[in-house]
């Protein structure tokens, strides 16, 4: 994989994460306004535990197939490609097939004694027969993304996505008439079959779709297939293992943030609208901006896999800083801006819904959550998924700490600080373990201190840029989308001023400068 195919195939899957947030985030407005913050609270019992069942089916193989891909090409072993991808789809398929059989089973006790609410019934038996098939998507991106070639899932997700919203808005007024419980329903309905496009475009464009390596006379390297259903299941299986264990433990605790508030004093329809506002409003808004660090940590995977296997250590380091110092900046932007207009853009996004003081809080979260991310890419690329997982543990279990003890006297804004904390010491085991095991060298000036600088600069003048519109007495709405606007384009300025942000190196890395900056082309 190139320096150009790495960044580009980013910011694909960047151009379409915008697009198909943005469809997502239109989704996510009508569904909240149909079905209110007590309907969005009781569909967000049910996404954890779908996240768990797909994640842990799906994440493993799709970093496998990745990686082995990567390095099979990089090893000009073409015969191998697609013979790694299917046997993972055959692992997916069949492991879904198992676990949606052991949860019909068993569905009374799942709904009843671990969801508890008896209104999910009907969305976890609408969701049991499409895990198979929504898991079998993950081989194919994992093939997609081995062979640098992006487009494809960046496709599927639009396609997802558009499904979902045209599903809702078909039957939303039928299933709204039934009750919440069907509304939820139809929620969970629109999800399942959106996945399932998404699989439907991947697939298609696996079976039709050409590229230069295949070579189907050559037998260069072949590997039998014994070894390659060895290697695949080496590589999936601490990831998938580690993927359940965190879901797990995050499942937990988003179900016992209901029940401890609760225990505080508030009633069930209270608890659940506060859970709703959230985790199904606030949340969503802080994690929009995370597009960038998921498609860098998407892409980093199999380009560190490629680089090490060719022992090119310089251009891992290379890689990997640079994808930090981006996430950084993304960070310490976004906090600022959410800092800055939280009432503002939560009006413009949840009208009456008052979660201002809620995304105002989570503002801090930024650094630490995008951070966290991209090093999580980092780590499965340098394959050290056992560390990863002691790490993730650790911060999973200082946040349900927070929650179980502290949230029925003190509320949610403690369960923000633990997130805080618990992101921070992810973060920091996760970079000793990069340290030790690169030798990367941490540049703190251009990672905190420059940009920790521009945020301050940000946070004083917030106020000054929103006022600035006023002369053109816009609507709010439209008024607030300006500032906003201003405020992401002065803050790219100021991060460029002070040389946080490169833009003959930025240039150089899409491939559209060779010539005059050479400094990098080892790289």
């Amino acid at each position: 994989m190139t320096k150009k195919t790495f960044i580009t195939g980013a910011i694909i899957l960047m151009i379409a994460g915008f697009i198909s947030r943005v469809i997502g985030f239109l989704y996510r407005i009508y569904l909240s306004n149909l079905i209110g913050a007590e309907g969005m609270g009781l569909y967000q019992l049910i996404v954890p535990i779908y996240t768990l069942i797909i994640l842990t089916l799906t994440s493993g193989v799709s970093i496998a197939v990745s990686k082995m891909t990567a390095e099979q090409i990089a090893k000009g072993n073409s015969i191998n490609i697609k013979r790694i991808s299917k046997i993972g789809l055959f692992f997916v398929l069949a492991a879904g097939t198992v676990v949606s059989s052991v949860l019909y089973a068993n569905i009374n006790f799942f709904v009843n004694e671990v969801l508890k609410d008896s209104r999910t019934y009907l969305s976890v038996i609408i969701m049991l027969p499409c895990i198979p098939f929504i898991a079998a998507a993950s081989a194919y991106k994992g093939y997609f993304y081995g062979i640098q070639d992006v487009t494809p899932t960046a496709v599927s997700q639009i396609v997802e996505q558009l499904v979902k919203i045209g599903i809702v808005i078909t039957l939303a007024s039928q299933f709204l008439k039934a009750g919440l419980e069907y509304a939820c329903a139809l929620a969970t309905l629109a999800m399942a079959i959106g996945e399932m496009s998404n699989l439907l475009v991947l697939a298609v464009c696996y079976k039709y779709k050409k590229y230069s390596f295949s070579d189907k006379n050559s037998v260069k390297g072949k590997i039998r297939k014994r070894k390659l259903v060895s290697l695949i299941f080496g590589c999936a299986a601490p990831i998938s293992f580690n993927r359940f264990l965190i879901s797990v433990m995050a499942a937990v605790e988003v179900i016992l943030i209901p029940q401890r508030l609760l225990e505080g004093g508030l009633n069930y329809i209270q608890c659940m609208e506060e859970y709703g506002k959230l985790m199904g409003m606030a949340m969503p808004l802080i994690l929009f901006p995370e597009l960038v660090t998921t498609s860098l940590a998407t892409t980093l995977v199999p380009a560190i896999s490629e680089s090490i296997s060719l022992k090119n250590f310089n251009r891992v380091n290379y890689r990997i800083s640079k994808s930090i110092q981006i996430t950084m900046v993304l960070g310490f932007v976004f906090m600022a801006l959410f800092a800055c207009y939280p009432n503002k853009i939560s009006d413009l996004i949840y009208p009456g819904q008052n979660i201002g003081g809620t995304l105002f809080l989570l503002s801090f979260t930024c650094i630490f959550l995008y951070l966290q991310q991209i090093l999580m890419g980092v780590m499965n690329g340098l394959g050290k998924q056992g560390l990863l997982l002691a790490n993730s543990i650790a911060g999973s279990v200082i946040r349900i700490l927070f929650v179980y003890f502290l949230i029925p006297e003190y509320g949610l804004p403690v369960y923000i600080i633990g997130m805080i904390i618990s992101s921070l010491i992810i973060c920091i085991l996760n970079f000793i373990t990069i340290v030790k095991n690169t030798g990367m060298v941490l540049d703190l000036r251009h990672w905190v201190l420059l940009p920790a600088a521009v945020t301050v600069v940000l946070f004083i003048f917030g106020k000054n840029i929103y006022g600035f519109f006023s002369f053109m007495r816009l609507n709010a709405s439209v008024h607030t989308l300006f500032a906003i606007a201003a405020y992401i384009i002065i803050a790219l300025f100021l991060m460029a001023l002070v040389g946080v942000i490169n833009w003959r190196e930025l240039l150089q890395l899409l491939g559209l400068k060779n010539k005059r900056v050479r400094k990098f082309k080892k790289y």
